[in-house]
């Protein structure tokens, strides 16, 4: 729960995003793909905080270095971080208990 604590607010909308995907049996996604998420999430729910994708993209490869998602295969390093297939490291037990101790969440 500690590696949470120290994710952003959108940090973990895009860790929501990815499980969402995820409950979906979409088995492959990448930044493009959690982003159409993130917009249908935001246009639901009508949340106050959009962020733009410059910004999004920032929070993406944060995870990444914190390896809290991972790239799926090692195959296309050369392609843009935007294209390459991700998926989620840590459970939807960890989501939950993460989400559900951060105060500031929305």
């Amino acid at each position: 729960l500690d590696y949470l604590k120290d994710c952003s607010i959108l940090e973990l909308y895009i860790l929501v995003c990815m499980k969402r995907l995820e409950t979906r049996e979409q088995n492959s996604y990448n930044f493009n793909s959690i982003m159409r998420e993130y917009k249908d999430i935001h246009d639901s729910f009508q949340t106050p905080d959009y962020y733009a994708r410059s910004v999004c993209l920032r929070a993406f490869e944060h995870l990444l270095e914190r390896d809290l998602i991972c790239f799926v295969d090692s195959r296309g390093y050369n392609q843009s971080i935007e294209f390459r297939p991700v998926k989620l490291l840590i459970s939807a037990h960890e989501l939950h208990q993460g989400l559900k101790s951060t105060q500031n969440c929305p």
